[in-house]
C-alpha cells in the first residue's frame, strides 16, 4: 500500500482514499504513479463496480511545486516530460472503464481541481475550496481543466474562473454547474457513495457502455453521436441482460440479471 493513498472496498464500491490531507494530498509525481496503480487495480477487480475518490478533509492542493523544481531547472524537455507524466493521473482518471465519483472537501485547487473534474460526478461540500489557481502563479490552465471545466461549466464561465482565478465555494460551484451535487461537509463521502450504489444495482456492462457513450458523444456532432449510439446498442440489445428485460417486461416481473 502507498503511503500516500489506498482502495478501500465498501462491497461494490471502491473508495480511493488519498492519505496526506494534513498535506493537502499535492499532486506529484508520485501521487501520479499510486493514482495510476490504484485505478488499474479497481479497474481489474470485478468486484469493484464503481469507485469514489476523497482526500479526507482536503482533495488536493494542486501541482507540487516545490518538488516540480528540479525538473524545470533542467530546462524545457525536461519539463515537458515532467507535465506529460503529470497528465498521466488526469487521463487514467478520465479514461477509467467503471464509474468514478468524487468527493471533494476542502481544497481542490489546479490539478486537484482538473482531477476531481475528470470523474462522472463530482459531490462538494459546501465549504469545499474550488480554484483554477494557474492565472494567480504565471502560469495556464494544465490537466485537462481547460477542457473539462468548460465541458461542465461552459465556455464563459470557465474563462471566468481561470482568467481570473477566482476561487469559489461548493455552493458557487453547483450554482455553476462546476460540480453535480453540493451537501454539507460531513455528508459528502457518505453521499457519494449512495450515488455509487445508486449505479452499481444496474448491469455493469451497460453501466459501462453508457459511460463511453457519454463520453464519446460529448466531443462530436449529433450525427456523429446517434452512429456511436447505434453501434453500442446493437450490441447491448443482443447481450443478456437487456433481453431479460424485455422478457421480464412483458411477463410482469423483476428482471433477473446476470451481470450483478
Amino acid at each position: 500500500m502507498s503511503e500516500l493513498m489506498r482502495l478501500d472496498r465498501d462491497g461494490p464500491i471502491g473508495i480511493l482514499r488519498f492519505l496526506q490531507p494534513g498535506k493537502r494530498n499535492p499532486y506529484s509525481i508520485a501521487f501520479v504513479d499510486a493514482l495510476i496503480e490504484n485505478l488499474r487495480e479497481a479497474d481489474r477487480d470485478d468486484g469493484v463496480r464503481a469507485v469514489v475518490m476523497t482526500g479526507g478533509d482536503h482533495f488536493s492542493s494542486g501541482g507540487d511545486l516545490v518538488g516540480f523544481q528540479s525538473e524545470i531547472a533542467k530546462g524545457a524537455r525536461a519539463t515537458s516530460e515532467m507535465v506529460e507524466k503529470v497528465h498521466d493521473g488526469g487521463r487514467a482518471a478520465y479514461l477509467f472503464r467503471k464509474p468514478l465519483i468524487a468527493a471533494v472537501n476542502g481544497v481542490a485547487y489546479g490539478a486537484g481541481l482538473s482531477l476531481a473534474l475528470s470523474a462522472d460526478i463530482v459531490v462538494a461540500a459546501e465549504d469545499a475550496r474550488l480554484c483554477e489557481v494557474f492565472a494567480r502563479v504565471g502560469g495556464c490552465p494544465d490537466t485537462g481543466s481547460s477542457w473539462l471545466l468548460q465541458q461542465r461549466a461552459g465556455a464563459g464561465i470557465a474563462r471566468m474562473l481561470v482568467l481570473t482565478g477566482r476561487e469559489i465555494d461548493g455552493r458557487t460551484a453547483r450554482e455553476l454547474r462546476v460540480v453535480e451535487e453540493c451537501v454539507p461537509s460531513g455528508q459528502v463521502e457518505s453521499r457519494a457513495v449512495e450515488i455509487a450504489r445508486e449505479i452499481a444495482a444496474h448491469p455493469m456492462f451497460g453501466v459501462q457502455t453508457a459511460k463511453r457513450v457519454m463520453r464519446a458523444s460529448a466531443e462530436c456532432s449529433y450525427i456523429e453521436a446517434l452512429d456511436i449510439e447505434r453501434d453500442t446498442q446493437s450490441v447491448l440489445l443482443c447481450a443478456h441482460d437487456f433481453p431479460e428485460a424485455m422478457l421480464a417486461f412483458s411477463e410482469k416481473r423483476k428482471p433477473e440479471f446476470k451481470d450483478r
